[in-house]
């Protein structure tokens, strides 16, 4: 037996004595070796922690679908009441100078009365009338302004909400046909001032 022989022979003699083997060759590290093991537990862990995000998100699109509708909906009720009050101020603006105008309506109406009485006499030519006439001309321009005109009630057929009856009298006209004013009735654009005081037929 060579030499080299003999002292791979004592080692390995020593190796058996030691209880030990000696590995034909480089062998890897058996725990690093083997694969990582996956519990059950961590995957129920992981799905429950899925499923709660989920429920989570799915509470969270809900409220924010909420707030939308509530937005929307606040939106909606503040646009509407911006109109309403837009259309109320337009309104108030439109019949603003009612009360005005109806105060004024008794002063038109002496003129008229001054100027039958004058249009009776035998010198109603004269520069009084002239004046009358022009003051009333004046008025009646001023109203127009304001969007008010007269009623046209004489030959009309009776109607409650533009004329008010104060007598009947017989006559050859239709029935409720309305036979004299004795007060002009006033509108002002769609809204009556004024009714007319009228005679109306039997």
């Amino acid at each position: 037996m060579t030499e080299h022989k003999k002292v791979e022979h004592k080692q390995h003699r020593e190796h058996e004595a030691a209880g030990e083997k000696q590995p034909a060759g480089k062998k890897p590290d058996a725990a690093k070796a083997e694969p990582q093991k996956i519990k059950i537990e961590d995957l129920k862990a992981q799905e429950n922690q899925n499923a709660a995000d989920a429920k989570k998100a799915a509470e969270l699109t809900e409220k924010l679908k909420a707030a939308e509708d509530k937005y929307l909906r606040l939106f909606a009720e503040f646009d509407n009441f911006r109109k309403r009050t837009e259309g109320e101020k337009a309104e108030f603006s439109k019949y603003a100078a009612g009360n005005f105008i109806e105060a004024v309506l008794p002063v038109l109406d002496s003129f008229e009365r001054s100027q039958k009485a004058l249009d009776a006499e035998a010198d109603a030519g004269g520069e009084v009338q002239k004046g009358f006439a022009l003051i009333h001309r004046q008025l009646e321009d001023i109203l127009r302004k304001f969007g008010v005109q007269k009623m046209t009630a004489a030959g009309q057929p009776f109607d409650p909400r533009l004329h008010e009856a104060v007598m009947q009298k017989e006559s050859d006209q239709p029935s409720h046909t309305v036979l004299e004013e004795l007060q002009t009735g006033y509108v002002m654009y769609d809204k009556v001032l004024r009714p007319a005081m009228v005679i109306v037929a039997k």
